[in-house]
């Protein structure tokens, strides 16, 4: 039987192996990435500039359609549920502490679009379908996968953002000049991809009040220490 036109057949690449079609329902799915600001609480004032203390990695909420009869499986989908439950497992022969001793990386596609390289932190198979004896025919799987490494779709600017402070400080910043909406932190950020590095901005400039600053004002950007 063909799958309905209401499905694409998407691939799921485990690390290591051949990538295998799955029917994806595409109502939805979902991928959110956080980050994490900081607040110092200091005495006497109401309030301190945020400070960027790192982000987390993106996270792809999906859920799967498996069925023996749209695959074109003629007896039932337990190979493909037991291969999803042991890419959760450590693989065998790997010593603790090695670089094998851990699950292998994924990557989800369909149709055009590739999701980044990620780990599965959650897998749940619920089965639907059922021969006379037993065999599940039909199952939903549903997973969360994390970033395993820097995205490469347009929405991202992690490969073309240096990611060393100290590296793109030694390249020179020379001056800013304050405008609306600055803030210390989003000119650290500008300058040196760290919005943490507001401080040495602040120093370096003798600014006591970073949440007063005058429009027009050239600011030098600093140096970083390695």
């Amino acid at each position: 039987m063909a799958a309905p036109s209401q499905y694409t057949k998407a691939k799921l690449q485990i690390e290591g192996k051949a990538p295998f079609d799955v029917l994806f329902n595409p109502t939805e799915y979902s991928i959110s990435k956080s980050n994490e600001w900081k607040y110092e609480k200091v005495t006497g004032t109401p309030f301190t500039p945020p400070q960027f203390g790192g982000g987390n990695p993106r996270e792809l909420s999906l859920n799967l359609l498996l069925d023996a009869s749209l695959l074109g499986k003629t007896q039932h989908v337990r190979g493909v549920t037991d291969e999803l439950f042991r890419m959760m497992e450590v693989p065998g022969g790997g010593s603790g502490g090695s670089s094998s001793s851990a699950p292998p990386f994924i990557t989800f596609s369909w149709g055009n679009e590739t999701t980044f390289k990620s780990v599965c932190t959650q897998l749940t198979v619920a089965f639907k379908l059922f021969r006379p004896n037993g065999d599940p025919i039909r199952a939903d799987v549903k997973m969360t996968l994390k970033q395993a490494e820097p995205a490469s779709t347009a929405s991202s600017n992690g490969a073309n953002r240096g990611t060393n402070p100290t590296t793109r400080a030694n390249a020179g910043h020379g001056v800013h000049t304050i405008k609306d909406g600055d803030s210390l932190p989003s000119i650290a950020y500008d300058a040196y991809g760290d919005a943490t590095a507001w401080r040495a901005i602040a120093d370096a400039n003798g600014i006591e009040n970073p949440l007063h600053l005058r429009r027009g004002r050239a600011l030098s950007l600093p140096k970083l220490d390695g």
